[in-house]
């Protein structure tokens, strides 16, 4: 088959990683790609790759696929100027048999991803896996034929285990002169079964455009010292006593918490980067309301504190103005309140309205306009005063502190957050927000207050000065590079991007409850006595432990929850799939027979419980006393959970759980 050169104008193969998969083996081209004859030059390319990736395979053909970066696509003019006529070249390989191979390269030469995927690539999971320093050699062994200077310009982050533990993924952050390049990262996969490397991809906020900057394009110097820089966060935007609501609104604690901003490096001003322009987004409508039927609908028409649908409409022509038509409306309810929703239209253009049904004001509104060119000029001082009116004449401003507004402008207009304050304290995440826009037309209004009882908050007894000592000691605050719009600047600021919030246990989480290096968290000051010191580690690094324990210490309900989710911080209500009331219980020491019970239905084997007729009478001591838990001891016993005696109600330590974990992993 004659090799084919194809020239494709999207940029969909970029946008997001490369994943290897039968539909993007078989790339079609769009109707705007043409096709040339293959170089010489792309032959011998052809070939360096096959020796620097060891493929040996007979893969009979590959395409050549170039994709040109599209401006549109690229954020900033510097960014835009830099990848003008440049290219990521992907060559693809398939094979029927054998599967499907990618490798890309931009069009300078410089390594950017490579895929690989075969049916048959799971058949050895069962054999013997090699540790994580030796897939950690083979992965660095293999990146150093790739991009020169490897150790220089990438740093290994974080790494985690997946597939229980037969697969592993490596972390890269990319340094510029040994510096941190915040938008940037690399991610490689690892079997380690096979010991074979399936996926090497360059991530960016960018798209693949930062890959044609080379370190000559960072000449920024740092000014200020790292002392000098904490010392302004401390003093500008230090963590704050707060309140955090519950993600499922029933319940509300006080946090310690900062919006992190970035410290200019060069003269120690404050900037809050926005890069990546502002996006409108379709808001909350009136959260958890529902649609009323015809039949509550008639109970409540005739209710004396509801406005009617007639002056509803005329409010919502009253806000929308500019020619929008009304084209349905409806009342919907949620456990407080009743709310009209309603639809608008304008030529192509379509509008969502939500009023409060008992005074009109504004719940939330979003008006959306598709346009071509955004070229946002108003000046932030105004557009305050447009949404501080808007505000005044549609919604409301109880509990909003008027004197902490934040504004964030970009080329598509102008957002405007007003925060909500309970007992002078902040509310995370909850206020109002207001987006002006080019046309100096509020296009957006979202109102977010969650009815809950602060009197129950619960406390937290963290000073100030020990949140940001847990904060900063925990160094994801640093001097990192940040594209510009006027190219790459250094700042001071947060190298991952995430809000810190740390409650009374004094552990450093995202507002999402995620735990922020939660493997490095993990510490037990009893390992050493460990009876399998190894299961222990291997647990850690899968990210299943807790923090601030020993592993002599008896374990609550609560815990164990804690220990299945990890690092995911998921609420109580998880226990429920498992038949245990974590209201009733979660202060109390768990028993074995739970634990037990939790892994097999955890592991979806319940359903062998089931069975009749297949379990033997003298697996354990005192069988029949087991009871309803019988069962699953004799399932966790078949699959090799348990190794040893059991005690059904016995009080169980984190270490032994730790155990039954792993075992339930193996």
């Amino acid at each position: 088959m004659k090799k084919k050169l194809i020239y494709a104008l999207s940029l969909a193969l970029l946008v997001g990683p490369v994943m290897a998969s039968v539909e993007k083996a078989n790339y079609n081209p769009t109707d705007e790609a043409v096709s040339v004859d293959i170089t010489k030059k792309e032959k011998e390319k052809v070939e360096d790759i096959k020796e620097k990736f060891n493929i040996t395979e007979a893969y009979e053909d590959f395409n050549l696929i170039k994709e040109p970066i599209n401006s549109d696509k690229v954020s900033t003019y510097y960014l835009n100027k830099k990848a003008k006529n440049k290219t990521i070249d992907s060559y693809q390989w398939s094979d029927e048999k054998l599967g499907n191979l990618q490798v890309a390269y931009t069009s300078d030469g410089d390594f950017y991803s490579y895929s690989k995927w075969s049916k048959d690539q799971d058949a050895d999971k069962n054999s013997e896996k090699i540790s994580k320093d030796q897939a950690q050699k083979i992965v660095k062994d293999r990146l150093a034929k790739l991009i020169p200077d490897f150790d220089k310009k990438y740093k290994l982050k974080d790494f985690s285990l997946q597939d229980d533990g037969k697969e592993l993924n490596f972390y890269y952050e990319r340094l510029i002169h040994g510096i941190p390049l915040a938008s940037d990262s690399l991610y490689v996969n690892i079997s380690l079964t096979s010991k074979e490397i399936r996926d090497i991809e360059i991530n960016s906020d960018f798209g693949p455009a930062t890959s044609f900057l080379s370190d000559k394009d960072f000449t920024d110097k740092a000014k200020l010292s790292q002392e000098n820089a904490e010392k302004i966060f401390r003093e500008k935007f230090p963590l704050r006593l707060s309140y955090k609501i519950s993600n499922d609104g029933k319940s509300v604690e006080k946090v310690y918490h900062s919006e992190i901003l970035d410290i200019d490096a060069e003269d120690g001003k404050l900037v809050k980067n926005n890069n990546l322009g502002f996006m409108p987004y379709e808001m909350d409508k009136a959260a958890d309301a529902a649609g009323l039927t015809d039949v509550e609908i008639k109970k409540i028409d005739g209710l004396k504190d509801l406005k009617k649908k007639s002056q509803a409409k005329k409010r919502a022509y009253e806000i929308a103005g500019d020619g929008y038509q009304v084209t349905s409306i409806s009342l919907n309810s949620d456990k407080d309140n009743y709310y009209y929703n309603i639809n608008l239209e304008k030529d192509k253009n379509y509008g969502n309205i939500t009023l409060n049904a008992k005074n009109l004001n504004l719940v939330s509104l979003d008006l959306w306009s598709d346009r071509k060119v955004y070229n946002n000029k108003i000046k932030e001082e105004d557009a305050k005063k447009l949404a501080l009116g808007f505000l005044e004449k549609y919604g409301d401003k109880t509990e909003l502190k008027l004197d902490k507004i934040s504004i964030d402008s970009s080329k598509m207009g102008t957002s405007i957050y007003i925060p909500r304050y309970v007992n002078n304290l902040p509310v995370l995440k909850e206020g109002v927000n207001i987006f002006v826009d080019q046309d100096k037309k509020i296009s957006s209004y979202e109102r977010t207050f969650t009815k809950v009882d602060f009197s129950k908050a619960s406390e937290n007894t963290l000073t100030q000065e020990e949140a940001n000592k847990i904060f900063l000691s925990s160094k994801n605050f640093g001097l990192k590079y940040v594209i510009t719009d006027k190219g790459p600047k250094l700042f001071y600021g947060n190298i991952k991007d995430f809000d810190p919030v740390i409650g009374q246990d004094k552990i450093l989480r995202d507002y999402n409850g995620e735990i922020i290096n939660f493997k490095e968290q993990i510490s037990y000051s009893d390992l050493n006595k460990a009876r399998d010191k190894n299961a222990i580690l291997f647990l850690k690094d899968m990210e299943i432990g807790l923090i601030g324990r020993n592993l002599s210490d008896k374990i609550t309900y609560q815990d164990f929850v804690k220990l299945l989710n990890g690092p995911n911080g998921m609420n109580s209500s998880y226990m429920d799939n498992f038949g245990l009331d974590l209201e009733k219980l979660k202060d109390k020491n768990i028993l074995e027979k739970d634990v037990v019970k939790t892994l097999v239905t955890k592991n979806n084997l319940e359903k062998f419980t089931k069975a009749k007729g297949i379990f033997k009478e003298d697996i354990f001591k005192n069988q029949k006393s087991l009871g309803d838990y019988e069962s699953y001891y004799i399932i966790a016993k078949g699959f090799g959970y348990i190794d040893g005696d059991i005690d059904p109600n016995k009080e169980m330590t984190l270490e032994e759980i730790l155990y039954l974990i792993y075992n339930s992993m193996k």
